[in-house]
């Protein structure tokens, strides 16, 4: 202590350095983890978590926490994990599981803790974060701006490989991903190596591989599926600590979107698409011509322009045109803007005249953005305004914010494919509410062999009629509705939509959730989605297992009794059978997947 020696002390304070308990205690200190004995003594003498090795030679521990307070990225799910782990190889993985079989224990699995439905761990349970929790925690998020990940090297989970042809077509590869690497990670990588990409994925760069693919996430364009779709195999660690595979394409259909019941989920190999280039041209126009009104509709006052009917029904096919022939199609409205967004583009596998998108400086300007988002949600002063103004403020800043800016219309930036479904960077910075529902895009009743796109119409102009008619101005950040396909995964909420899919989805600020608007605005919206029918049947429009639905009603229903009961009641079922059927082969029961996979809301859906 201040630059004294250590026998200057003892001697000063009168210490026994010689007793043979004090010895044996400094010894017990110095070998602490180290053998069996001396991390037995440490547990007990400091209620640490178990010493979990990742290696073979037990010389390096898995970094842990003590009870340490788990949130989420949008503060829905809060709770106290016994033990979080931050595992970097496949044998740690191996070791916690045993170690959480052997003391009864559950494992569930997190990266950027981006999902807003309670799929996390539970009180005195195990949370394993693939990410470490500084990192995972992180609002804003420097990860974007920074040039290197410097964990890479050294952690298994965050590796990508090249592999064989894919079998199915010659023209795609086959790549494995690590379940810790981020979608910034493998846009990046996609752009050095210049060969081969994802086809579609989230917007957002700040989740892991194996956070979007346990819940089953999407992109955008009708020929495009759900990111499980495209799963050709999936590693995890089972209930018996064993790293196994799966690529049966049977199997497949519930192991790649399975949510982490399973195991946890180590790598994911995706059939990857050759390298192409996006016409990236996002257009601002009138609301009322981007997505027409459906006939009859009455548009509300403030938005509503004198348009002949021949305008109308030429903005109608543009939009039918636009969503079924588009490589990508996405559409965006701001609270009470007077116009709205279409992001419908094509590619192409010229790279002439190619280039990064957003360029610098933009992508520090768009993550400031994001930032400024987040100072404004925790700002006292702007939570003092009335909610219509927050939403006039933010509405207007989100609308400016995206391409085109300065009215800037037409203009076309070709850009690589990843760069493209990425096009939006700080989106981490700023904590948002979502719920987002999948509507069936049902077939006409005049012409069954063709998708009747008033549906879709119908949804986008009941959320904003129903902005209107809110006095709390409870949506505050975005409506946003994407067209994809429908889905091969049995869990899947797109499954059976032959003729595709609106996404479509609401946001809003955490101000709006603290006033107590929020929840009532998001059961009226639900409401209206979940009412559409098609020649005399309801759809089976379902949530998006990610987003926010847990809580909510459908129809007088708790909306987990209504998925389990209406929504996939035969989907469950054959699920459950196909789980079944592969711990026949890999030695474990359903009963297994619950005591260690589980949580709550998963054994009230499925096990229950």
């Amino acid at each position: 202590m201040d630059g004294k020696s250590p026998a200057s002390i003892l001697d000063k304070r009168e210490f026994d350095v010689e007793s043979i308990a004090a010895k044996q205690h400094a010894k017990k200190v110095t070998e602490a983890g180290t053998t069996e004995s001396s991390r037995r003594w440490l547990n007990a003498k400091r209620q640490t978590s178990p010493v979990i090795y990742e290696d073979t030679a037990r010389k390096k521990p898995m970094v842990s926490y003590v009870a340490a307070e788990f949130k989420n990225w949008g503060l829905t799910v809060s709770n106290t994990p016994a033990y979080t782990f931050v595992p970097t190889s496949v044998q740690g993985l191996q070791n916690l599981v045993l170690w959480a079989k052997a003391n009864n224990k559950r494992v569930r699995a997190s990266g950027y803790r981006h999902s807003w439905t309670p799929l996390f761990s539970q009180d005195n349970e195990i949370l394993v974060s693939m990410l470490h929790v500084a990192v995972a925690e992180s609002v804003p998020d420097p990860m974007e701006l920074l040039p290197v990940d410097p964990t890479i090297a050294s952690n298994e989970f965050k590796t990508i490989e090249v592999g064989d042809v894919s079998p199915s077509d010659p023209s795609k590869r086959l790549v494995r991903v690590g379940a810790a690497v981020t979608n910034e990670q493998l846009r990046r990588w996609s752009i050095r190596g210049g060969a081969w990409t994802l086809p579609y994925n989230t917007v957002i760069v700040g989740v892991t591989i194996g956070g979007t693919n346990a819940p089953i996430c999407h992109g955008a364009g009708i020929k495009h599926a759900t990111l499980s779709d495209i799963v050709r195999k999936i590693e995890y660690i089972d209930v018996n600590g064993v790293h196994r595979a799966i690529d049966d394409p049977a199997e497949l259909k519930a192991a790649a979107g399975s949510f982490g019941l399973l195991g946890i989920i180590t790598h994911v190999t995706f059939e990857m698409d050759k390298m192409t280039y996006a016409h990236f041209k996002p257009l601002k126009q009138d609301v009322n011509l981007v997505i027409p009104p459906p006939t009859g509709f009455k548009v509300p006052v403030a938005i509503r322009k004198s348009y002949t009917p021949a305008q109308l029904e030429a903005a109608r096919l543009d939009f039918i045109n636009k969503a079924e022939n588009s490589f990508y199609a996405e559409y965006f409205w701001f609270p009470y803007q007077q116009e709205a967004i279409a992001n419908c583009w094509n590619n192409t596998d010229d790279a002439s005249s190619v280039y990064d998108y957003p360029t610098y400086p933009d992508v520090f300007f768009q993550w400031v953005q994001g930032w400024l988002g987040g100072v404004i949600n925790d700002s006292a002063l702007f939570r003092a305004l009335p909610g219509y103004w927050q939403a006039e403020i933010l509405g207007a800043l989100e609308h400016f914010s995206m391409p085109p800016q300065l009215g800037v219309v037409g203009a076309d930036v070709k850009t690589y494919l990843p760069d493209a479904l990425h096009f939006r960077r700080g989106v981490n910075n700023m904590r948002v509410r979502d719920m987002e529902l999948q509507i069936p895009i049902p077939p006409r009743a005049d012409d069954p062999t063709k998708p009747d796109w008033e549906v879709v119409q119908k949804a986008w102009w009941d959320a904003i009629d129903a902005v209107y008619k809110d006095p709390t101005a409870a949506m505050r950040i975005a409506l946003e509705m994407r067209i994809m396909a429908g889905s091969d995964m049995i869990m899947a909420p797109q499954k059976g939509n032959s003729f595709g899919t609106a996404s479509i989805e609401v946001l809003t600020s955490m101000p709006a959730v603290a006033d107590g608007s929020w929840v009532p605005f998001q059961q009226k919206v639900a409401d209206r989605w979940m009412s559409y029918q098609a020649n005399g049947e309801l759809l089976k429009t379902r949530p998006h297992w990610a987003k926010e639905w847990d809580g909510l009603t459908v129809r007088g229903q708790p909306w987990r009794q209504f998925l389990k009961e209406v929504s996939y009641k035969d989907e469950i079922p054959q699920f459950m059978s196909v789980l079944q059927g592969i711990g026949a082969k890999q030695n474990f029961t359903l009963a297994d997947l619950k005591s260690r996979f589980s949580n709550p809301l998963l054994d009230e859906v499925f096990f229950d």
